[in-house]
């Protein structure tokens, strides 16, 4: 740091956010330490729909602004965009994505202190750049976030979540799943997320849907499809599956809807996603697939008792992501960490948490 910030001295705070869900979610505790730091600052995000969408709820937020969709890589817009933040006066912003765009944008926003990792080369355009954690492929994505704070004095960061998730919100999608023919009161209902960032971290199409076959013949079960507006045909191969009128297709929806419509469920099954953790986030139970990532990294926010992670603990997880450059694939395409992963193991997940949720 510079010189240090005094806290009478930040009225009023900007935090950028980061641009995937489950780094928002992993980013939050550290939001809310900043919360507490300076109880008396306006604190305003800056966040990409659609995880604009859950931030409002968020207790600890006085105001949200969505960057809009439609700059898309436009510099100019970008710039424009920027340059409407001023009107706000920021006096600290707090960058927590690694890109060299949050860094310039957020200087052209006219925040005089400005605190980030020195990530991407853009060391010259923070006022407080921080050095890159060596650890970052080994450490917690949440305690990566809270690296950031710590020259700002927070020492500490509470990794609990506020309840962001109201009976009122699950009480309405309640009544949409009742209208579906997935009533919750009656019927047991699974949420699967079988989409992830990248096609080398999805368990197979194949197998999610012999799975949820066998959920819905073993235990009656009503499926749940969640993904994004651009998974619709990932959901639909897996809802082929299915028999009858057993599985509900769900993409695009908005993430305060989604989050109703999981408080409703009894767990999720999903690959290592954003999804995962913001259930988790919401206290929905999760079965975790786990193959590239590895749980020390990204391991869901929710109690070890409502949650089953199924990985083979590859000696080279989590790795790098430059797939098929340092392992071969597998005849699916998928690393073998992942295609090695079985139905049966990951039933027996399902079937481990259902007895401990009992």
């Amino acid at each position: 740091m510079s010189e240090p910030v005094k806290k009478k001295a930040v009225q009023h705070l900007l935090v950028w956010m980061p641009n995937w869900l489950g780094d928002v979610v992993f980013a939050l505790p550290t939001l809310q330490a900043l919360r507490k730091q300076y109880p008396e600052a306006r604190l305003t995000v800056v966040a990409r729909p659609p995880v604009s969408e859950i931030l409002p709820c968020h207790p600890d937020i006085d105001c949200v602004i969505p960057i809009p969709t439609e700059i898309g890589k436009r510099a100019l817009a970008q710039m424009r965009f920027a340059f409407s933040l001023r009107k706000y006066h920021f006096d600290l912003a707090v960058i927590l994505p690694n890109s060299l765009r949050s860094a310039w944008l957020t200087l052209l926003s006219g925040a005089p202190r400005r605190i980030g990792y020195e990530t991407d080369g853009r060391n010259f355009l923070l006022t407080d750049p921080l050095p890159v954690v060596k650890e970052s492929r080994s450490i917690h994505g949440s305690d990566y976030f809270a690296g950031i704070v710590k020259p700002l004095g927070i020492e500490t960061v509470d990794k609990t979540y506020p309840q962001l998730l109201t009976p009122d919100a699950i009480g309405k999608q309640r009544e949409l799943l009742k209208r579906m023919g997935a009533d919750p009161s009656r019927n047991l209902v699974i949420a699967v997320a079988p989409g992830a960032s990248k096609p080398e971290k999805r368990w197979q199409t194949e197998r999610f849907g012999i799975l949820c076959q066998k959920l819905v013949k073993d235990k009656d079960a009503k499926i749940l499809l969640f993904g994004s507006g651009g998974e619709r045909e990932l959901l639909d191969e897996v809802r082929r599956f299915c028999p009858g009128k057993s599985a509900f297709l769900l993409a695009g929806l908005n993430l305060q809807v989604v989050a109703g419509l999981l408080g409703n469920c009894r767990l999720l099954v999903a690959n290592d996603s954003g999804l995962m953790n913001f259930a988790a986030m919401i206290d929905t139970p999760v079965v975790g697939i786990f193959g590239p990532g590895h749980p020390k990294t990204t391991d869901p926010p929710i109690a070890p008792e409502r949650k089953e992670l199924v990985t083979l603990n590859f000696e080279c997880s989590p790795c790098r992501h430059r797939f098929f450059k340092e392992c071969e694939p597998s005849p699916n395409k998928k690393p073998f960490c992942l295609e090695d992963i079985t139905v049966t193991q990951v039933a027996r997940a399902v079937d481990a948490l259902l007895d401990r949720l009992a």
